[in-house]
């Protein structure tokens, strides 16, 4: 092959690649309101959860990652050591903003503010390109396949709610046949004896229309 050929091959397989990373992707980059009067830059991603599992995903996340930060409507995560985004010190402050409160198909945009060092200015792909690509990363992996797991084990949670709940429905229609057998077999009981009442009754009309015609015979006319 001929450096010209295996130049055009190689450029053509990193073009692939950095599409499919592209079209993999499904954070950002936008300006979000950390609080109601202010806007700052912003890693963001839009998420199949509702607001509550949303932050709920993120706290375990950033908790089973050594991070201790504070609770509330923004997460905040002050002076910490997070090498999977920065080997600076940071601060990271999270926000929750529901997009669709739609309960089969909830939708959460989550934005994640960075401050790095001393500075007070949020960091974008302007001013640290790889905090922001690696940042990216984390929500595009990591978060996101917890989120995927939590969607999932909640879906397993209900499929085993109502599991147990129509088994516990086949218990009550079982105990309910066996009802129905007993009142069965006891009509059946019911059933015989009256036909054998019958028979008795029968036998004794008859016994006694016979009487009763040997009797009107011996009348004297």
């Amino acid at each position: 092959m001929s450096m010209k050929k295996f130049c055009i091959l190689f450029a053509a397989i990193t073009i692939a690649a950095v599409s499919t990373a592209t079209a993999q992707s499904r954070s950002y980059e936008a300006l979000a309101n950390i609080d109601k009067k202010t806007q700052a830059n912003a890693v963001c991603i839009d998420v199949s959860a509702n607001v509550k599992d949303a932050q709920e995903v993120m706290e375990k996340l950033l908790k089973n990652a050594g991070l201790k930060g504070k609770g509330g409507k923004i997460l905040s995560y002050e002076k910490i050591a997070f090498s999977e985004i920065s080997t600076d010190y940071i601060n990271m402050y999270i926000g929750f903003e529901a997009k669709s409160k739609n309960k089969n198909n909830p939708v959460t945009k989550v934005n994640v503010f960075v401050q790095k060092g001393i500075s007070t200015d949020y960091e974008s792909s302007r001013s640290d390109v790889t905090l922001v690509t690696n940042l990216k990363y984390f929500l595009d992996s990591k978060y996101t396949t917890a989120i995927n797991n939590n969607n999932l084990e909640q879906s397993i949670n209900v499929s085993q709610k109502d599991v147990e709940t129509k088994k516990k429905e086949v218990e009550k229609l079982k105990k309910d046949i066996t009802v129905y057998e007993k009142n069965i077999k006891k009509a059946e009981e019911n059933i015989k004896k009256a036909n054998s009442d019958i028979d008795k009754l029968s036998k004794e009309i008859e016994t006694l229309n016979q009487s009763i015609k040997q009797q009107n015979n011996s009348i004297q006319r």
